[in-house]
């Protein structure tokens, strides 16, 4: 089970780590589209596209990430404030209402994908990218990758109960 855990974990920070790249990218591809306009006008037609997918895809598959290094937003004044019982019963809460809540987009985002991918959509833009369809089944499988970390974090919570009393 262990084994299992931590590959999971390691999952998660190995796609975290590898999308974060996608943001350089993607300014980078910002930075190149301004110039050929403002400088040269001669806008592109893909810049925007490809912009919205690498920024959409590093988000969607960085939340497993996110959750396994405990880097995500809360509100730390009334965390920090409570009582360690109450962190306890904070934390299982949280990680229990994430887990419906992902697990719920996971399984709404797999017809939404699979059709994508069946009907061979595309973005219908001038570009007409197939943006539409890597996007559903990248919101798919980061929603799985997140719901199974969360599914990781919360075994973990629950075998350390005994130590926050």
């Amino acid at each position: 089970m262990r084994s299992l855990l931590s590959a999971i974990d390691a999952v998660s920070v190995y796609c975290g780590r590898a999308v974060g790249q996608f943001y350089m990218v993607a300014a980078l591809l910002t930075f190149y589209e301004v110039v050929m306009r403002y400088l040269f006008n001669a806008p592109t037609i893909w810049a925007f596209e490809v912009v919205m997918l690498l920024c959409a895809i590093a988000w969607m598959m960085s939340a497993g990430y996110v959750t396994q290094q405990k880097k995500h937003i809360s509100i730390t004044i009334l965390y920090a404030n409570a009582p360690r019982s109450a962190q306890w019963a904070l934390d299982l809460f949280s990680n229990v209402v994430g887990l419906a809540a992902v697990g719920t987009l996971a399984y709404a985002s797999w017809p939404l994908a699979r059709d994508a991918w069946t009907m061979h959509e595309l973005s219908g833009s001038p570009f007409n990218s197939p943006e539409p369809m890597i996007l559903k089944g990248m919101l798919f499988a980061g929603a799985c990758m997140y719901a199974l970390q969360l599914a990781v974090n919360l075994i973990r919570h629950l075998q350390t109960h005994g130590e926050w009393r």
